[in-house]
């Protein structure tokens, strides 16, 4: 066993993430096992140095019984070091397949929803080396291509958090280590150990070993490339309107094939606000179609390609689109289509929907001006409105508000607006991340 991460260590690695607030606050993920509680440990005196806050959350998934008591041994071991600490529930009915794969998805979601209630951008989790080879191996059994095979990012733009995880070039038994010299013991979670789920079945085999670690560190480097490259040729030959639609020139789908075909799985995601990128093989399909017939229209993962002048317009697609979303008036937030998100300061009853050629016409009756608007059709029909019954009271990307009445005050923020992919992948799809 190696020996246990020394202050020193921790503050490189912290620092390998940043920048950071000179008083940084930060959230972590602490489920009680060994990893998790180590990071919980480094953290408390790297934050207290700089005069910021820790806050450990644990996620009662509720899957086993005994869930409910280890979140509260948590509790209390974070009460012992006095580190601020909250349990989470999640509450409602449960998977009953892909159980994992749902509980690391709503696991993520109460801890970046309750790192962002509580003002904290950064969210912490403890993924560590050897979680970093065994998704790797995982991947590659599934013959996955390099945006898979680079495993985790280390940073990970989220919608409401930015994801950190320091430990994640460090070895478990160092982890390990960590605790033991700290005099703190840990929770055994009995499914990372259940032949039942893949990666358990794989720990099981102990077939993961140092050649898979240096062929994601191999793997990462070509990805962290590649993203490079496409941000690079986005900024040339792409034009993002703040509508969430984009203006693409011809040249950009004349790069190399695999290029290409990055370039359109990062774009098709953008506009059509899907949590995940359509199948590669999709995508090859639709890079041959453009070159092959660069005058033919084209549709894919929600979106339509539409031959202009010197290139097509990328829009998302009208065909399902997100069905009327409840927005209460001073009430939480909603995203509507999983690209844009509103809120409503004034007290009421309001409902989002697609801007449909019904709704803009009682618009434009409302306000004429609205007619003069060069924003095309295929655009506006994929907006959303915020109506009372059918009454058009707000259509916030075109920053309008009906005149006769009390505005409702409805503030927007467009998820996609932007391509995800700066250096270091930290905005790319997570593809079978675990939490």
């Amino acid at each position: 066993m190696s020996g246990p991460i020394g202050p020193v260590t921790f503050d490189r690695l912290m620092q390998a993430l940043g920048p950071f607030e000179s008083a940084p606050n930060i959230a972590a993920g602490v489920s009680g096992g060994a990893d998790s509680m180590a990071l919980a440990l480094l953290l408390a005196p790297w934050v207290a140095a700089r005069g910021g806050t820790l806050l450990t959350l644990t996620v009662d998934h509720g899957l086993r019984p005994d869930s409910r008591s280890e979140a509260e041994q948590v509790a209390a071991w974070m009460a012992q070091r006095g580190i601020p600490h909250r349990i989470l529930s999640w509450d409602g009915p449960k998977p009953v397949t892909g159980v994992q794969a749902g509980a690391r998805h709503a696991r993520l979601r109460l801890l970046a929803d309750a790192a962002a209630d509580a003002g904290i951008l950064h969210l912490a989790l403890a993924h560590h080396a050897d979680d970093q080879a065994e998704t790797h191996r995982l991947r590659a059994d599934r013959s996955s291509g390099p945006q898979g095979l680079a495993g985790m990012p280390a940073i990970r733009e989220m919608e409401r958090a930015r994801l950190i995880r320091p430990l994640l070039p460090v070895a478990k038994d160092r982890l390990v280590a960590t605790c033991v010299a700290a005099g703190q013991t840990w929770v055994e979670d009995p499914s990372n150990r259940n032949p039942a789920f893949a990666r358990a079945r794989l720990r099981l085999s102990e077939s993961v070993g140092q050649g898979d670690m240096q062929a994601v560190a191999a793997a990462a480097a070509i990805r962290a490339r590649e993203d490079a490259e496409i941000a690079h040729l986005l900024a040339l030959y792409a034009r993002f309107q703040p509508e969430g639609w984009v203006i693409l020139d011809h040249a950009l789908f004349q790069q190399e094939r695999r290029m290409a075909q990055g370039l359109a799985a990062t774009l098709l995601r953008a506009v059509g606000g899907a949590p995940y990128p359509p199948a590669p093989a999709a995508v090859a399909d639709l890079v041959a179609g453009l070159r092959a017939e660069p005058d033919k229209g084209r549709t894919l993962a929600g979106c339509q390609l539409t031959p202009i002048t010197g290139g097509w317009r990328l829009v998302r697609e009208t065909r399902n689109l997100q069905g009327p979303v409840a927005l209460q008036g001073g009430g939480p937030s909603v995203v509507w289509d999983g690209r844009f998100r509103l809120w409503s300061e004034a007290f009421g009853q309001y409902t989002v929907r697609a801007l449909d050629e019904a709704l803009w016409r009682r618009a434009v009756a409302q306000s004429p001006r609205l007619a003069r608007s060069d924003l095309p059709a295929a655009v506006r029909w994929t907006l959303p409105v915020v109506t009372d019954g059918d009454r058009p009271l707000a259509i916030p990307p075109m920053a309008w508000t009906a005149p006769d009445i009390p505005d409702p005050g409805v503030h927007m923020v467009p998820l996609v607006s932007v391509p995800a992919v700066p250096a270091r992948f930290a905005v790319v799809t997570a593809i079978d991340d675990i939490i």
